[in-house]
């Protein structure tokens, strides 16, 4: 049977049509993973970005959701280690906290990355979204009232309280990570802390240990995909460097409303697939 000159264009436009999803396909991964890496430096929540291709590439057939949490958690640690040298200069104010808060935050992760290799996924899907949203809800509370405490305490910040909230929002870290960053700048925001790039900086720096020890513990429990790791973490780690060093140009109080909004959308999209 032939086929008429309109028949073979079709079938031309179909393999074309084709071989572009595929293409599209192979850059999801790497480009929502240059992304992730990026907004995690900025805000948090790059794993929102990260995790969906990750499982849609596969990298959870052969171990469960888990080994794709696992994976995503490993692969953008990177990103939190290159853009450090970013915000150097925001962390010179805040250097007598940064071994209280990276002992806080190295507790709650090494819990946090054992519990998810314990965890039951269906119990957490219910629980996530509620959490975002008590994030978002505090995080746009914490400059007005981080305001407040700081006229009733003179200023200073409640070091105590910082520890014990960083502490918390750390096992959340190690356990799952997504919009774990939206909890930190709560806290930080909460007690005292009101400038938003240092916030960014003292975030990132507590990732680096909160992440970094289950990193550790996912790579010795044999529940890393490497072939997808790899691709990852090298596109996390330039997207880290990149928002470390041109996230500062954008206006701080423009910064706190996508925050909040991300997280928001965020909320209400894992409400979404609640069934």
């Amino acid at each position: 049977m032939k086929i008429g000159a309109s028949g073979y264009l079709k079938i031309v436009h179909l393999s074309m049509v084709n071989e572009i999803l595929h293409l599209l396909r192979l850059l999801w991964l790497p480009i929502a993973s240059l992304c992730g890496g990026a907004l995690n430096t900025i805000a948090g929540g790059g794993s929102f970005l990260t995790l969906p291709p990750l499982i849609a590439s596969g990298a959870a057939l052969h171990g469960g959701i888990v080994t794709a949490q696992a994976t995503n958690t490993v692969a953008l640690w990177p990103g939190q280690l290159t853009s450090t040298y970013g915000f150097r200069k925001d962390l010179k104010e805040h250097r007598k906290h940064l071994l209280p808060l990276a002992i806080a935050a190295g507790i709650g992760g090494a819990a946090g990355g054992q519990l998810l290799l314990r965890t039951n996924n269906h119990q957490f899907g219910q629980l996530l979204p509620w959490l975002l949203l008590f994030a978002s809800i505090l995080f746009v509370l914490s400059f007005p009232l981080g305001s407040w405490l700081a006229s009733r305490t003179g200023g200073s910040r409640s070091n105590v309280w910082m520890f014990f909230g960083m502490l918390v929002v750390s096992i959340y870290v190690g356990y799952f990570g997504a919009g774990g960053g939206f909890l930190v700048l709560a806290v930080l925001g909460v007690c005292g802390v009101q400038n938003i790039h240092e916030m960014n900086a003292l975030k990132v720096v507590t990732a680096i240990v909160s992440l970094g020890i289950p990193v550790v513990t996912f790579i010795v429990a044999g529940r890393v995909a490497w072939g997808h790791c790899l691709v990852m973490a090298g596109m996390a780690a330039i997207g880290g460097f990149l928002a470390a060093h041109y996230g500062r140009r954008v206006n701080p109080t423009i910064m706190r409303w996508i925050v909040s909004l991300i997280g928001f959308v965020t909320a209400g999209y894992f409400f979404w697939l609640r069934p």
